[in-house]
């Protein structure tokens, strides 16, 4: 059921089993698998039900290191988090980036991979993928094409969510369920505690009003910064869960940058390859990643990449936009001038809808530029940093200064990656580096982007003295309070982190059981 602290009144004296902080993926993934599972849940959202611009300037950071879109695009205060403006691409981290990596100081996780592994599974009934294909070789029988493999690079398919917005995906269970309450406008603002557990959150509204929610446990599911930014707070009693002072340190994102031209030698078979695969009503989009092995040799972190396929012409892009629009049934997104663009572009159009049917593939213009389109991992210790500014919010909270850094180490990853790409991809196109990343040039910076994907800062680790929470996510020091963020990632990899983070939401959700 759904409630509005601007004009809805809490029941007084109620205790829920459960009290989840952040509606976003992982908040309302938790709070449907615990209600379902028996238990009184709170959900609370500091947003609306709907993007608010008053809500949003809750997130305006002060920025002091390289530029990032994510600080505030990548954060959006409504019910349903960033899942209403996702692309809804679901990955599973690899094996390796749960490994411990000779040369890679912290790297790997306190457990293997195959702890998540049942709850990977799980994870894909909730993301509306239960008869997604799983095996990429099946995918590729099924379009009769060869699942080509490449010396060096491993070819390999991403799935994707047919409804990304988990606000819409979740609708009747969040707006039905008895178990379950969903407050917007409830933005965590204080967390009170007597000795090592907490007692109730304090909540604020916009307007000045206040609540006290209480439960059993707590668990914060709040995005990977704004994780970081709640537990820098100053608070009396001081910061038992920062005993190893590793809050708001070592902040990773993926580097995302277009490293290398592309020119393919067979335009039929390059895009047999790498063009995008709608079958049977899901999504599926060829990838590379360079082999556990050749990192080894190579010194690399890990690293991957798809084929950037660049329209110019802007108004075919919106056209696509709007008839991706129209398919998800986002009409409030679409303006008269989308239908303006779309109508012009019919033609083009119509050898979309050709293809996806005749071919099960997406359709680019053959003068679109093609880029090899990289996602690099951040080193575990990176340098990148959370801290809090002197300026408060309206809500009365500090606000982020926020410090991202690409190193040396990341960049050479990138030259490696395309130097193996060049080799390995030369009997389908020829591969051109961009010449300021070769040359070590800093202009490539700037043409280095965040992926939105924002982890670390809230470390995981078995003891108080390497992290902030346990591998359990609970906070250390703190008895009934968990941390299901990105934030809590060692290390990242460089696959989207929303799967694992709901294969580890579930997880916690039977741990909490």
């Amino acid at each position: 059921m759904i409630h509005d602290l601007l004009h809805d009144s809490y029941p007084t004296g109620l205790v829920a089993d459960i009290c989840i902080v952040g509606a976003g993926a992982v908040g309302i993934t938790l709070a449907v698998e615990s209600a379902r599972q028996g238990r009184k849940v709170l959900l609370l959202e500091g947003g609306g039900a709907l993007r608010e611009e008053s809500s949003q300037q809750i997130y305006d950071s002060e920025i002091v290191g390289l530029p990032h879109r994510g600080i505030h695009t990548g954060r959006i205060r409504v019910k349903g988090g960033t899942t209403v403006r996702w692309g809804g691409q679901i990955l599973e981290l690899d094996a390796l980036d749960f490994t411990p990596r000779a040369g890679i100081a912290e790297s790997g996780w306190p457990f293997p991979k195959s702890t998540l592994t049942p709850f990977y599974e799980r994870a894909l009934a909730l993301e509306g993928l239960t008869k997604v294909e799983r095996s990429d070789a099946a995918v590729w029988r099924d379009l009769g094409l060869p699942f080509t493999q490449f010396d060096e690079l491993e070819s390999y398919l991403s799935r994707w969510c047919p409804e990304p917005n988990f606000a819409r995906l979740h609708h009747k269970t969040l707006s039905e369920h008895p178990n379950l309450h969903l407050w917007l406008h409830a933005s965590a603002v204080e967390l009170m505690s007597e000795g090592d557990a907490v007692t109730g959150i304090r909540c604020r509204t916009l307007t000045g009003d206040e609540h006290i929610f209480r439960a059993l446990h707590y668990v914060f599911a709040l995005g990977g910064i704004e994780s970081a930014r709640f537990f820098l707070q100053p608070r009396d009693g001081g910061h038992p869960w920062n005993r190893s002072g590793l809050v708001g340190k070592h902040f990773q994102d993926h580097i995302d940058c277009n490293a290398a031209g592309v020119e393919p030698l067979d335009h039929a078979v390059f895009h047999d390859t790498f063009d995008p695969i709608v079958a049977h009503g899901f999504k599926y989009l060829p990838k590379l990643r360079l082999f556990p092995h050749e990192q080894a040799a190579r010194g690399t972190l890990n690293i991957g990449s798809t084929m950037a396929f660049e329209d110019t012409g802007k108004a075919r892009g919106q056209a696509k936009s709007t008839i991706r629009n129209l398919m998800r049934g986002r009409f409030s997104d679409i303006t008269r001038e989308n239908v303006r663009h779309t109508a012009k572009h019919l033609p083009m159009l119509a050898h979309q809808a050709w293809r996806y049917k005749m071919k099960s593939r997406a359709y680019s213009p053959r003068e679109v530029r093609i880029f090899l389109r990289v996602h690099c991992e951040q080193e575990p210790t990176s340098c990148s940093s959370i801290t809090l500014t002197d300026q408060r919010d309206a809500l009365g909270l500090l606000r982020v200064r926020f410090d991202w850094r690409i190193s040396e180490r990341e960049l050479e990853t990138i030259r490696q990656y395309v130097v193996v790409a060049q080799r390995a991809l030369a009997g389908v196109a020829r591969i051109v580096p961009n010449e300021d990343l070769m040359s070590g040039s800093s202009a490539f910076l700037a043409r280095c982007d965040d992926s939105n994907h924002h982890m670390g800062g809230m470390r995981m680790s078995e003891t108080d003295a390497t992290g902030v929470v346990d591998t359990n996510l609970r906070l250390h020091g703190i008895t009934n309070t968990y941390i299901c963020s990105s934030a809590v990632f060692p290390c990242s990899g460089f696959s989207n982190p929303t799967h694992t983070l709901l294969a580890l939401a579930l997880r916690l959700s039977d741990h909490l059981s």
